[in-house]
């Protein structure tokens, strides 16, 4: 008996469902539809509703570039072209925090929490010599920082840009001056790390030098809080249900802060946390 060489087979190619709802790709299609007309294209070889699907597909799904062409018939370099297109026209869609803070406002919404969420990143510097700025202590792995504000009820308004990982959660507030917008009109809540941010800024109570134990009244008003702010938490979970940010990003960290606003805005058109048609801006 002789042994039969070993054959190679074509790769196999199976579907999977979008949890997106199909009028956020419709939505998409038709803001890459204005920008195709905006730009000037003449003609291109797969159409807007394809590249709804691939790009939403890679941020819901955290695909690769490589299976997303070859499970939908387009070359990797011409998915990755597409995907990053349609994540830029995403982008530019997302509300700025003073929009938001305004239709909170209009909400009746009493105030607004403020959090901050690691996600992970490929290591992007493996000579410890030199400062590892994408290293964050805290969480012991590579990563960018990013802020988020929720809702009263945990919903996921905004997302901050991304900083390197061991940017503490404070500082990132201060960077891009979140308590300031969101306080002139209304209550912001934040947890003990957010000490000093901003005298309007409710963060609960620390024990001073020498104090062995909190009194009784600050311990309550720390459980109220706390009982209040953890709700922000699901904003965390939603941003991080993307898988391509649950997982370690592949690309380059300084991409994150064009990922992470187009999440915001498909958390808009998924949720639209408001109830108003005041999310569709232009693109």
């Amino acid at each position: 008996m002789t042994n039969q060489e070993p054959q190679t087979s074509a790769p196999i190619i199976y579907g999977l469902a979008l949890s997106t709802p199909a009028h956020a790709v419709a939505a998409l299609a038709a803001a890459l539809t204005r920008y195709r007309r905006r730009i000037g294209t003449r003609w291109r070889g797969h159409d807007v509703t394809i590249q709804a699907v691939l790009t939403i597909a890679w941020l819901e799904g955290g695909h690769t570039y490589r299976e997303l062409g070859a499970g939908n018939g387009v070359p990797k370099s011409t998915c990755r072209t597409l995907i990053q297109e349609g994540i830029k026209v995403l982008a530019r869609r997302a509300l700025p925090l003073t929009e938001v803070v305004y239709l909170a406002a209009r909400a009746g919404w009493d105030y607004l929490i403020v959090d901050g969420v690691n996600i992970p990143t490929e290591r992007v510097a493996a000579d410890y010599t030199r400062k590892q700025h994408w290293y964050s202590g805290k969480h012991r792995r590579h990563g960018g920082a990013v802020q988020t504000v929720a809702a009263p009820d945990g919903e996921l308004l905004w997302v901050s840009g991304v900083l390197p990982g061991k940017t503490v959660d404070i500082t990132a507030a201060r960077r891009f001056k979140i308590a300031e917008k969101v306080v002139a009109f209304l209550g912001l809540l934040a947890d003990l790390g957010y000490i000093g941010l901003h005298p309007r800024v409710i963060t609960g109570y620390k024990r001073k030098r020498g104090e062995k134990t909190l009194p009784e009244p600050r311990k309550n008003a720390n459980r109220v809080l706390a009982g209040l702010r953890a709700v922000g938490e699901r904003a965390n979970a939603q941003l991080k249900s993307w898988r391509v940010l649950a997982c370690d990003f592949r690309g380059r960290p300084r991409q994150l802060t064009t990922v992470v606003k187009a999440v915001q805005a498909l958390q808009y058109l998924t949720r639209n946390p408001f109830g108003t048609a005041k999310t569709d801006t232009a693109s």
